[in-house]
């Protein structure tokens, strides 16, 4: 069976400033930068169900995809 991944949801990158403490979650990893661009860059390289979280303040969901 092929799974593919579908786009969850996410409130987006625009509201989140370059720096700050940012997640990237891919299975039982779990990912922490600085500066979002890197976060994009390790989250964007990823081809599994993964998530990348804005922990600055609140903790805001940017991005998810999860398998169909």
């Amino acid at each position: 069976m092929n799974k593919k991944l579908k786009f969850y949801g996410g409130q987006g990158y625009e509201y989140s400033n370059e720096v700050g403490k940012f997640q990237v979650k891919a299975g039982d990893e779990v990912y922490n930068f600085t500066r979002l661009s890197k976060a994009r860059i390790h989250y964007d390289n990823l081809n599994q169900e993964k998530a990348i979280w804005d922990m600055t303040t609140i903790p805001e969901l940017l991005s998810c995809y999860t398998y169909k």
